[in-house]
């Protein structure tokens, strides 16, 4: 059987197609598009016209490389906080079935968490599991995305707390408007802004004591990219030395649009956000007594796509 899962998100669309046998779940294509879904439109609470037309040219995009690939018996699409906190998100989620017969699953906030877990632990060494167990350890996962935030505490096996937060780089960019390179006053009012809006998540933090950090997909991908370029292992998941995301994040905060696009490794589609993607991920790890950083390759598709898999192996697909 073969089955793509789309996570159908703020700024980008992505898909992972994979093919299921008793032998396991073969990944066989991945594909990722700017869809601009929150364009013009997080403020005001409703998906633009505008975000309607460019989400269904990235959905066209994603169903030719499904049909290159030789097509999918199952497509499983979920959308998120761009969907989920739109007035008129149940209108999207018509207009894309009667264009496409797709029929698109919304989540909760909670439920995104809860995949993005699944598909971070599927990137983690073996050994880290082992460490973690042996020192009694806890790990912080977070995944920026363009309309909310996904932080994930977890013991290694199971998920300890877990929460979405409405605080993702294009929504953050609608609301902080500024010029770039970007001043030390806009810098202290988004960290002030989310500082505020994470209340929940420091009492977390002071009662576990995460020391393992994982950033997952999306903004960590490019940071990867922007550090190690053609480099880099083609592996799952690799530690990113502090110093060295620390310097790049010095870079990031000096440069402009123009001076990014021309950097070696830069995703074109997160250009305009990696920035303060940058600065969020700088102030969490002022707040972590952290001793490791993992870059994981994987997120919510890849969590839904072990979650179908399952099903599959018992029979409910």
């Amino acid at each position: 059987m073969k089955l793509a899962v789309l996570d159908l998100g703020t700024n980008v669309f992505n898909m992972l197609l994979a093919a299921f046998s008793e032998k396991g779940c073969e990944y066989i294509k991945e594909f990722k598009c700017a869809a601009k879904l929150g364009a013009g439109g997080l403020a005001s609470g409703n998906i633009s016209e505008g975000a309607f037309e460019t989400a269904s040219l990235a959905m066209e995009r994603i169903l030719a490389e499904i049909e290159k690939a030789g097509g999918a018996d199952k497509i499983v699409p979920y959308a998120t906080s761009a969907v989920r906190d739109a007035q008129n998100g149940t209108d999207f989620v018509k207009y894309m079935y009667s264009k496409f017969g797709v029929e698109i699953e919304v989540i909760p906030g909670e439920r995104e968490a809860e995949l993005i877990f699944k598909g971070i632990m599927k990137s983690l060494p073996h050994q880290l599991h082992k460490e973690m167990a042996c020192n009694g350890e806890t790990m912080l996962m977070l995944d920026i995305g363009g309309g909310s935030n996904e932080l994930i505490i977890s013991d290694g096996k199971q998920i300890l707390w877990k929460r979405s937060f409405p605080i993702g780089m294009a929504r953050m960019r609608e609301k902080f408007q500024y010029k770039e390179p970007i001043g030390a006053e806009v810098i202290r009012e988004f960290e002030e802004y989310c500082t505020e809006v994470m209340e929940p998540l420091w009492h977390e933090i002071e009662k576990y004591r995460p020391s393992v950090f994982v950033g997952s997909s999306g903004s960590f991908d490019t940071f990867k990219d922007l550090m190690y370029g053609c480099d880099a292992p083609k592996v799952p998941s690799m530690i990113l030395p502090s110093a060295d995301l620390l310097e790049l994040h010095n870079m990031l905060l000096a440069s402009t649009p123009e001076q990014r696009l021309a950097m070696p490794g830069m995703s074109p589609i997160r250009v305009d956000y990696i920035v303060l993607a940058s600065v969020f991920t700088q102030m969490i790890l002022r707040r972590i007594p952290y001793r490791i950083i993992y870059q994981s390759d994987y997120s919510l598709k890849e969590g839904g796509m072990a979650e179908l898999y399952e099903k599959w192996l018992n029979g409910n697909i």
